[in-house]
């Protein structure tokens, strides 16, 4: 007899998956015939495809699994870029680090070795001893009347010592061309007075030593032309005359007396020179001298150096490009003093240039006070000889009273 199956299972096997026999039992087969007739006969089945399944739910999911694949592929291809971002930021970082490393190196070595525009002004500090060394020569000389352009003047520095009379004589012939409105309107018009001289009393100011002869008000010169090198000498002359005594002759020196005169005189003249020396010491450092002429050019090379060197430099200083001891040590300390130009300079320098600026200012220091140091040597030795002429003085008479009490009591 042909089995029937049942509607419901027709159903079933049109519109669900073939099914194959299997040794498991399934749960919707076990359902199914729990509600057929008893004489339905029940077979287990396995679902091995799917009509629905493979034309509509498969290709969904095959449409989200290549989606799902792309937003994979968006996702790992962002973050390669991102990973890449990063390192190119990472590698920015280090490169700038890196510059600012060098930067900063470089800046170092700079500020360390760099040679600043001031240095030229330095050259002066190379040529101070060579600078002071030709002012104690020109001293030596200006005593043994070198130097001097005026024939009056240098035979009273140079010529054996006249007479009194003869020395006061001799300083009025002087005086002629220094004759100033005093003078003028007492003798003008004589042989010891043609008019006012455009060095009025150059002979007899003090004036004459430290800031240059010249007309009355004028501006402090430093570096001196001959015509104030003379006046400064004659000044000398009037303010240390030798008119203790003239100078003997041959047959005048030849007597026990004669001998003792000179003994006398040569002390005199000893202590007559030691009056004059510091006078002969300002003049000698007032005259022009060659060695600064290259230490000049190069410091005025500086716009801040050139500034001062043309507001404060003697007339002399700027015809001639030299400069005097007094006027060079003078402008090497004004420069930087008495000049506001120099503070642009200063701004300029940083780190070690800057410590060397320092240490310069101090060397420099140290060879003024140097100077001031042989002032009071030179001092020291003046006020001796001072000492020794005031107790010269006071012990004479003692002593002369007493070697006539000694002369007395042995002639008894």
């Amino acid at each position: 007899m042909e089995q029937r199956r049942h509607p419901a299972v027709e159903d079933l096997l049109l519109t669900r998956p073939v099914f194959r026999q299997t040794t498991l039992t399934s749960p919707l087969c076990v359902l199914l015939l729990s509600i057929l007739p008893s004489g339905v006969m029940a077979m287990p089945v396995e679902v091995t495809s799917s009509v629905p399944i493979e034309r509509e739910v498969g290709p969904q999911l095959r449409i989200m699994n290549q989606t799902l694949g792309q937003l994979g592929a968006a996702v790992n291809e962002n973050g390669g870029k991102t990973a890449t971002e990063i390192a190119q930021a990472a590698q920015a970082q280090r490169d700038h680090d890196t510059f600012g490393r060098q930067t900063e190196r470089l800046e170092q070595s700079r500020r360390a070795f760099a040679v600043p525009e001031t240095i030229c002004t330095e050259a002066g500090s190379g040529m101070a001893a060579e600078v002071h060394s030709g002012s104690r020569a020109r001293q030596g000389a200006l005593a043994a009347g070198q130097g001097i352009s005026n024939a009056q003047i240098r035979k009273g520095v140079t010529d054996p010592t006249p007479p009194p009379e003869q020395v006061q004589y001799q300083g009025a012939t002087i005086h002629a061309d220094y004759c100033d409105t005093t003078d003028n309107a007492v003798w003008g018009g004589t042989a010891l007075c043609k008019g006012v001289s455009q060095m009025p009393g150059a002979d007899k100011r003090l004036a004459s030593l430290f800031d240059g002869a010249g007309e009355d008000g004028k501006a402090p010169d430093l570096t001196f032309t001959q015509a104030q090198t003379d006046a400064a000498m004659a000044y000398v002359l009037n303010s240390t005359p030798s008119i203790a005594g003239k100078q003997p002759g041959k047959g005048e020196v030849t007597t026990a007396s004669g001998r003792q005169y000179v003994g006398l005189q040569t002390e005199y003249s000893a202590i007559n020179d030691a009056a004059r020396e510091p006078m002969r010491a300002m003049i000698a450092s007032s005259q022009p001298d060659a060695a600064t002429k290259d230490a000049l050019k190069d410091a005025l090379q500086i716009p801040s150096a050139a500034a001062y060197f043309n507001r404060t430099a003697s007339d002399e200083a700027k015809r001639t490009g030299t400069m005097s001891e007094r006027e060079f040590e003078a402008f090497d300390v004004g420069r930087r003093y008495a000049n506001t130009d120099y503070q642009a300079d200063l701004q300029g320098m940083e780190s070690d240039n800057l410590q060397r600026e320092v240490i310069r200012v101090q060397s420099q220091q140290n060879w003024l006070l140097l100077g001031i140091k042989q002032q009071l040597q030179k001092t020291n030795v003046l006020l001796g000889q001072q000492l020794s002429l005031s107790a010269t003085e006071n012990y004479r008479p003692l002593l002369q009273a007493k070697l006539r009490d000694v002369a007395a009591g042995d002639a008894r």
